[in-house]
């Protein structure tokens, strides 16, 4: 068997994998560099550092996981709303020419459920939608295992983050208004508290009332979001997953109530799962680490 790596590339960290027999052998994180030429090279080290010694023979290849659109093939990151020093950007054609390995691409999101999907707390499940919750929002959904990520007519499904849950709502980095993610991620708890999410749910936990309040209001928008999705896509289980997951029942709860008044279906209220992430942070390295299975 051989080793393959994962590199789950977001707008504030990056986390190397190297994997055998779908299981992580090494594991680095760094912090993402704010221009192109200096995230390219640090990806290039780092994939060289995980690699070590071993043979580039016994290397299946490079998955790289990427926040925002991709092009239908997957070869070019169009304009991710977080990641703008990569907008068209042919990420994946640079890193094999520089090192000689194969190499492909996916969205973030879609390695994250792919990996929940068939590892983690999505296994066995016939249908999966795996949301992130951190700097933005992100989407993935798994209609069968079998037949991997389902990424749309043009590449783009699991843009959920940008979808409009307030028409007039505050204004996105995407250029749109009242998305998703301005309200169930973390520019929401930064926008209400001016604390950071992991101060923020300290002082929730020890029983703040101000910030139980801001955190209550982040579950309802969450499960607002998550009841539109839940009516269109009947999924079997919904994971959620990134850093404000952390924040277990003081988001869930909240958002559980909102998808019990919003969702139509009585079987879909009473059937669908809520689930936090079983793999957490090594999900989505995991997840493109795995795409080259699917390539194989």
């Amino acid at each position: 068997m051989k080793y393959s790596v994962g590199v789950d590339l977001g707008a504030t960290k990056i986390n190397f994998i190297l994997v055998k027999n779908k299981k992580i052998i090494r594991q680095e994180k760094v912090f993402t560099p704010k221009n192109r030429k200096e995230v390219i090279k640090t990806l290039e080290n780092n994939i060289k550092k995980i690699i070590g010694n071993i043979s580039k023979s016994e290397i299946l290849g490079i998955g790289i996981g990427v926040a925002g659109p991709l092009n239908r093939r997957g070869d070019l990151i169009l304009n991710p709303p977080n990641l703008r020093v990569l907008r068209n950007c042919p990420l994946a054609k640079i890193i094999e020419g520089n090192m000689g390995i194969k190499t492909v691409m996916e969205n973030d999101v879609h390695c994250f459920t792919l990996a929940e999907a068939l590892l983690g707390a999505g296994k066995n499940a016939e249908s999966v939608l795996g949301i992130t919750l951190g700097s933005g929002i992100g989407g993935g959904l798994i209609i069968n295992p079998k037949h991997g990520i389902y990424r749309g007519a043009f590449g783009a499904a699991g843009e959920i983050g940008h979808m409009v849950i307030k028409f007039d709502g505050f204004l996105c980095s995407c250029g749109s208004r009242g998305c998703f993610e301005e309200y169930a991620s973390e520019k929401f708890l930064k926008r209400k508290s001016k604390l950071s999410p992991l101060e923020l749910e300290k002082r929730a936990k020890k029983g703040d009332k101000k910030s139980k309040m801001i955190y209550q209001e982040f579950g309802k928008n969450l499960g607002i979001g998550l009841a539109n999705l839940i009516n269109v896509f009947d999924s079997e289980i919904v994971v959620i997953g990134g850093s404000i997951a952390k924040a277990g029942s003081l988001i869930l709860e909240p958002a559980i109530k909102e998808i019990q008044k919003r969702v139509l279906s009585p079987h879909s209220k009473k059937f669908v799962k809520i689930r936090l992430s079983k793999l957490g942070g090594s999900a989505g390295a995991l997840g493109a680490a795995l795409l080259l299975e699917s390539y194989d």
